[in-house]
């Protein structure tokens, strides 16, 4: 069994724990202001039966009933909770993936394309040397594992995302359920459904993506650690190609299935790519101020009081390269004159 196998086994065995356990002790919680509500409900009923406004208040009895009956005995007492509303979120995504994929677990591939992919690398990797000056191996390595790791990782943290939000929400649910009793308060319960379809069609949308795109990086990476001592960086090159296009595609499931669910996910744009901006804008800005700072120290230009730290340490590395290649003339002074042309003595004067 694999790493990603091992770990999402153990987080299906917490998560299941986790939601029976706490959704009981929100049930607990919140049961005094759910018969609250409850005894509001009643009397707005009774009130507007005295005030004639209900023109059928038999059916209306027993439908207000009914809701009473339902919505204290799911939210409290968790009628059917776990076994239906916990079973139809939780495990049918995963159940209704698989058998439209025709496997049981994607994770499998997942820990597959990881092997395979650290085959590849390792092998170029063995084929460097530094001696030789073979760097194109090195890169094409470390290339390797960056690439097939983001994927890898991109696909495990969407189904590990979709399951816990899951669960999360679930655990929550009986607030949610209590909310029925009320016209204004029944958006939140409308919502908290369109978030547990949100998640669910995450998880059901990976795991078919996944099926399909990461077979195709799992064959190329085969192929190219099949070759063995032999491999080429072409062969390398096409493994982090089909990576970086399945990385890509695996970042547009959760977009889609906001809009199908009418959902507002947690993008991956703004935990992946974010990030990845944040850190492109950083090492842009950085390597601009160095750049300049290395430029003023090859001039042996003094670097400025209000110039920036990244400036500063540019200006000493120039500055440092200018002194032992003695590059550039210096800028601090000029030619160095005679005490007497600059300050003539009185004697001479007369």
């Amino acid at each position: 069994m694999g790493f990603f196998a091992q770990f999402f086994s153990w987080l299906d065995s917490q998560l299941t724990n986790y939601v029976g356990t706490h959704s009981a002790r929100v049930a607990s919680a919140i049961e005094p202001a759910a018969v609250t509500l409850a005894t509001v409900y009643v009397m707005i009923w009774g009130s507007l039966s005295l005030a004639g406004r209900i023109q059928e208040p038999i059916w209306e009895g027993v439908k207000r009933i009914l809701t009473i009956a339902i919505v204290l005995g799911a939210g409290l007492r968790l009628w059917t909770y776990n076994q239906v509303i916990t079973d139809t979120f939780y495990r049918a995504p995963e159940q209704l993936a698989a058998s439209f994929v025709g496997t049981t677990t994607v994770v499998n591939v997942i820990d597959q394309v990881w092997l395979d992919g650290t085959a590849v690398a390792e092998q170029l990797l063995n084929k460097g040397s530094v001696f030789d000056r073979d760097f194109a191996f090195y890169i094409a390595g470390f290339l390797v594992y960056l690439l097939v790791g983001l994927t890898v990782v991109v696909t495990a943290f969407l189904l590990g995302l979709s399951k816990v939000a899951i669960a999360i929400l679930l655990a929550l649910g009986p607030v949610f359920i209590i909310l029925l009793f009320f016209d204004a308060t029944r958006r939140f319960f409308e919502s908290w459904t369109a978030q547990l379809a949100n998640y669910a069609l995450i998880g059901v949308l990976t795991v078919l993506a996944a099926a399909l795109l990461l077979n195709i990086v799992k064959a190329y990476a085969a192929s190219a650690a099949a070759t063995g001592a032999g491999i080429t960086i072409a062969a390398s090159a096409r493994v982090c190609i089909a990576s970086a296009l399945v990385f890509l595609v695996m970042r547009q499931v959760m977009p889609i299935a906001a809009g199908l669910a009418s959902g507002v996910a947690l993008s991956t744009f703004g935990v992946i790519s974010g990030t990845l901006q944040w850190g492109l804008g950083t090492t842009k800005r950085t390597s601009n101020e160095f750049g300049r700072g290395l430029l003023d120290g090859l001039r042996r230009e003094p670097g400025g009081r209000w110039d920036s730290f990244r400036r500063l340490a540019g200006n000493r590395v120039g500055a440092g390269i200018a002194s032992v290649g003695q590059i550039g003339a210096s800028r601090r002074g000029g030619t160095v004159l005679p005490r007497e042309r600059v300050m003539p003595s009185s004697s001479r004067n007369r």
